[in-house]
């Protein structure tokens, strides 16, 4: 994200209205000093307060995010891309992070067993997938982009060069499979990313599941997939969800889980993902619909 650009957009959107910096920061409780940081891009405003803050200069989240006035036809462009921001700048920190800790490593005297160790690390083939913290403030800031429903992102790290990616979409009825749709990305004749990301964005009220999947060399695919599209009594219904946890080792030409929702208008628990999976679903046939999304990596 473009702090520089945010902060010139608040400062603007102040000023239309009138206010000083120290009428803001009263408005939300917090100083002039921290509002004048936001208007010089020094940093962003803590996640808690974007609601409060947008709605006090007019904007939405999205506009605040993308630091700039957005058309009603470009919301669901802008919004995907914030999203991608998001998770792109945790990345990227991230590997700053690592850097400087590499840094400091190099810099300070340690046995030669750790340092053996540390480089033995650094080498060491790293193919894997794991999901966003749900507290970390990136997480929380794709929640609000992304709506009541929320939203569920994963980052994955891989050294081994593959042909494509695949994203299956599984709907089940009662325990049983209606309809299993792959979603491809090739990198035939290139070198595939080495980091990426997968997000999914459950939109019940428009009866559609949004996966974005994006990676580090810019490439970016979108789909919109239907959500118990025309089944009446709709607003009646429940829903759970399981995830994957940790840091699962990318295994190629294998597909795995990701996540399943569960939708009924009784109670319901969250079905184990292995067993959508393997297709044992008897067990599952109370649960009027279950939406597994899974993944492969493919060298072939």
């Amino acid at each position: 994200m473009d702090l520089v650009k945010i902060g010139k957009y608040i400062s603007e959107k102040r000023k239309n209205l009138g206010m000083t910096q120290k009428q803001l920061a009263e408005k939300i409780g917090m100083s002039d000093k921290s509002v004048s940081k936001w208007e010089r891009g020094i940093c962003l405003p803590d996640v808690s307060l974007y609601f409060d803050l947008c709605s006090i200069l007019g904007i939405s989240i999205n506009e605040f995010l993308a630091g700039e006035d957005i058309v009603h036809e470009n919301i669901e462009k802008k919004s995907e891309e914030n999203i991608i921001s998001v998770v792109t700048d945790s990345k990227h920190r991230q590997k700053r992070l690592k850097y400087i800790i590499c840094a400091l490593l190099i810099l300070s005297i340690f046995t030669t067993a750790v340092i053996a160790t540390s480089l033995y690390r650094a080498d060491r083939p790293m193919n894997f997938i794991t999901p966003m913290d749900e507290n970390s403030v990136e997480m929380q800031t794709v929640n609000l982009i992304a709506g009541p429903d929320g939203a569920d992102a994963y980052q994955f790290t891989t050294t081994d060069q593959y042909a494509r990616l695949k994203i299956y979409y599984s709907e089940y009825h009662q325990g049983k499979l209606l309809n299993k749709e792959p979603i491809e990305i090739d990198f035939d004749n290139m070198d595939s990313p080495k980091n990426g990301g997968i997000i999914i964005v459950p939109d019940y009220d428009h009866a559609v599941i949004k996966l974005v999947v994006w990676t580090d060399d810019g490439s970016k695919a979108s789909v919109d997939l239907p959500l118990m599209e025309g089944v009446a009594g709709r607003e009646y219904y429940g829903s759970i969800h399981s995830r994957i946890e940790g840091e699962p080792e990318i295994i190629y030409d294998f597909e795995d889980v990701l996540i399943a929702w569960a939708y009924d208008k009784d109670e319901i628990t969250a079905p184990p993902l292995l067993d959508l999976l393997l297709g044992k679903t008897d067990a599952y046939s109370g649960i009027e619909y279950i939406y597994l999304f899974s993944y492969e990596f493919c060298k072939k």
